[in-house]
């Protein structure tokens, strides 16, 4: 281990770099590199807190502060200690590193570490607790605190502005002549608009005085034009709008749907599925009006604004001047509001993520909630996140809300100003201000502020799609599985499996597996037992590849599966899970789902096989019955071979059945099994299993309990042995029936 390699909370600074390496001994190896933030006399600056394994070190880039070094054999006391703002480690009672708050539950853990090195304990469970507080630390911004989409991810609320709009400005581009269509829409329309007022000025001022008809019938006839060409150039542009934005959402859910598909299970395990239905749904819609507002409008307003003060300009310096009065205090009060708005929509949008995780968790499981009778507890829970996100959302409004109108009683007040005193020097000079000048400049003031107000309220819209933004780029930049060997399928799989000296921690406090050791011949059919959190679903879980981090290597026909293409290896498993998932499709579809060009004959043999060509033909409209949300409609066990007929379709070399016999009555049972044997013949099967009576045709048996294999052989092996397998053969006759739950 080098100390690029070395646990750490963040690179090394060039700074410390040459020191620490003239510190540590070419012999020694360094563990855990902990950079600070403080001095030892309090002041701002880097240091490092380094463990090898040998000896701990304490290394300044202040030249007044000594290097600490002593052997880890010798540290007999270690504590740290929280002060005012800050905390010291001591060593030996001596005060050897500070630093703030920030890293302070990492510099705890690191105590912790040196305490089992001096105890001589568990070095790697210490070591894991380390990385842990790390990966802690890193999941939020050093700047601003906000949790991150990961740990070491880039803030969305610190990155550069400009790179989040050229994030979603890479899904608008595609639109770009359509945008530039309507900009040049929103431009004829913007200089239709500029007309009326200055045909105003010419009515007032040499018209009606004139009395001149001739030059009435011209002025209406413009403005009818005008009219005719601002309200077509508009609906074009509404209805052109419409297509891009739709395009831009429609590619925009594209991308994250299609994301979502190729995320690890280790990201669903934290994230919910109504989480991700209101980003889908509801943040995508959120950015798509930004995006436009941006692409479109603010282009438009501001050339308005611009086209407007030069008119105002040419037509009156002085009344220009005065309109420009509230425009500090609307720049300034857009400023504040921003910062005030920024966490109420974060709350918010927390809340309604709430209120859509209930609505996606209790609506599929409304059969348990009336069989239990929780239709009020599910109303009440219901009720109480939605009022909670009320709350937030008033707080929001009255943000919102209060924004505008204030911004709107400081453009009148300029307003005021333009007709106070312009009205009186229209009273006073008429010859150099008229009173056509007088209602046409009101009217370009007027037209003028419409722009001050789209800008001011920007950031009100800005906040929201930066929260929206925040949760799209948790799915789209979120580490997709990985493949690392994409294009490397293997000859032909004869199903030889083989874990050597596999770990696995879901969150490294403790290990759902320790050093597991198993190998299956091809064609074995093997029984993995235990109870409920001894690992059983977790050796299926690695085996499928849902999970990638583990320690060890898990062999098929000698081959690290993290090698083989990842879609032609899940191409060869068949996976039969204890609760089987239906799509709302056919009966047809949902067999053919393992394999959507399979010829009809093909799907019935799978069916019939599965022991469900029976039970299908008698439905209503047999296969093309279209079954309800999740399966509705079928029975558990009617589901289960369903989902076996959807195996022997996809025709695998490997069988994982994981409790698959679990919910379901004997009868159903017998018809389930009858089925799995005939799919079984000549593959390597895994079977997982509460019930004794599911193994039967197994040749081997496999006991796991705490995460590790405490038996493994033969059924008749195991029983010679009298282990805990004996013991629940044992339990089984003892209740005189072949069926067994291993949790009693």
């Amino acid at each position: 281990m080098t100390l690029e390699t070395a646990l750490s909370n963040k690179a090394i600074p060039k700074e410390l770099l040459p020191q620490i390496k003239a510190a540590v001994q070419q012999e020694e190896t360094p563990h855990i590199v902990l950079i600070g933030d403080l001095f030892l006399n309090a002041t701002y600056g880097n240091t490092a807190l380094v463990i090898t394994d040998r000896r701990v070190l304490c290394v300044s880039e202040n030249t007044s502060d000594e290097v600490f070094s002593l052997p880890l054999a010798e540290v007999k006391h270690v504590k740290v200690r929280r002060l005012y703002g800050n905390a010291v480690l001591r060593i030996n009672h001596r005060s050897v590193f500070r630093c703030t708050f920030a890293i302070v539950a990492v510099l705890e853990a690191v105590a912790a570490y040196l305490d089992t090195a001096k105890d001589n304990g568990d070095l790697d469970t210490a070591r894991d607790a380390v990385q842990t507080a790390l990966d802690k630390e890193l999941a939020f911004c050093p700047k601003c605190g906000r949790a991150l989409l990961r740990p070491g991810a880039e803030c969305v609320n610190c990155m550069s502005k400009s790179h989040l709009l050229k994030r979603l400005w890479g899904y608008m581009s595609p639109q770009k002549w359509l945008l530039l269509f309507c900009i040049a829409l929103s431009m004829l329309t913007t200089a239709m608009a500029l007309v009326p007022p200055y045909i105003t000025k010419t009515l007032v001022d040499d018209v009606i005085p004139n009395k001149d008809r001739g030059g009435l019938f011209v002025l209406v006839g413009i403005l009818l034009s005008v009219y005719i060409i601002q309200n077509v150039s508009g609906t074009l542009r509404v209805y052109y709008m419409r297509i891009a934005g739709d395009r831009f959402l429609t590619d925009l859910r594209n991308d994250i749907y299609r994301k979502a598909q190729y995320l690890p299970v280790r990201f669903y395990d934290k994230t919910s599925t109504g989480s991700i239905f209101s980003r889908i749904a509801s943040d995508t819609q959120t950015i798509n009006t930004f995006t436009l507002r941006m692409s479109q409008e603010a282009v438009v307003q501001f050339f308005t604004m611009i086209g407007i003060m030069i008119i105002m300009f040419a037509l009156n310096w002085k009344l220009t001047l005065l309109s420009l009065i509230p425009v500090p205090a609307v720049a300034l009060g857009a400023r504040i509001f921003a910062k005030k708005i920024k966490p109420v929509y974060q709350r918010t949008w927390l809340k309604w993520s709430a209120v859509s995780s209930i609505i996606s968790d209790t609506l599929p499981g409304i059969r348990v909630i009336k069989s239990f009778t929780g239709e009020k507890r599910a109303v009440d829970n219901f009720v109480k996140h939605n009022n909670e996100w009320l709350k937030e959302d008033k707080n929001a409004a009255l943000a919102s809300g209060v924004f505008p109108h204030t911004v709107t009683f400081f453009v009148t007040c300029g307003s005021l100003l333009i007709w106070w005193l312009g009205g009186q020097w229209v009273m006073d000079a008429p010859e150099s201000t008229s009173l056509g000048l007088l209602v046409s400049f009101i009217s370009y003031a007027s037209m003028f502020y419409g722009p001050v107000n789209f800008f001011a309220g920007l950031s009100d819209s800005y906040q929201h799609a930066l929260t929206s933004a925040e949760r799209l780029l948790d799915i789209l930049d979120a580490e997709p599985e990985h493949d690392f060997g994409k294009g490397h399928a293997l000859p032909s799989m004869e199903g030889r499996i083989e874990f050597r000296h596999v770990n696995f921690s879901f969150d490294k406090s403790k290990k759902t597996l320790d050093d597991v050791n198993l190998v299956i011949e091809p064609g074995d059919i093997v029984g993995i037992v235990g109870t409920t959190g001894s690992g059983k679903s977790t050796l299926i879980n690695l085996l499928m590849r849902f999970y990638d981090n583990y320690e060890g290597e898990i062999l098929v026909d000698g081959k690290d599966i993290r090698q083989i293409d990842l879609e032609y290896y899940r191409s060869r498993i068949g996976f039969v899970q204890q609760e089987p998932l239906m799509f709302h499709d056919t009966v047809f579809k949902n067999i053919a789902f393992s394999d959507p060009d399979a010829p009809v004959e093909a799907v019935i043999h799978a069916a019939d096989v599965a022991n469900a060509h029976d039970f299908i033909v008698r439905l209503p409209d047999a296969y093309d019955t279209v079954l309800g949300e999740r399966g509705t409609g079928l029975s558990g066990g009617e589901r289960q071979r369903l989902s076996i007929a959807r195996a022997v379709l996809k025709n695998p070399s490997m069988l994982v059945f994981d409790e698959a016999t679990a919910s379901v009555d004997s009868e159903t049972e017998h018809l389930i099994q009858g089925a799995i044997e005939r799919l079984i013949h000549g593959r390597t099967t895994l079977m997982i299993a509460h019930r004794l009576s599911t193994l039967r045709k197994a040749n081997k048996i496999v006991v796991v309990d705490k995460g590790r294999i405490i038996e493994c052989g033969t059924p008749e092996e195991l029983l010679a042995q009298k282990g805990k397998y004996y013991r629940l053969i044992q339990m089984q006759n003892s209740q005189n029936t072949d069926v067994i739950d291993l949790e009693k």
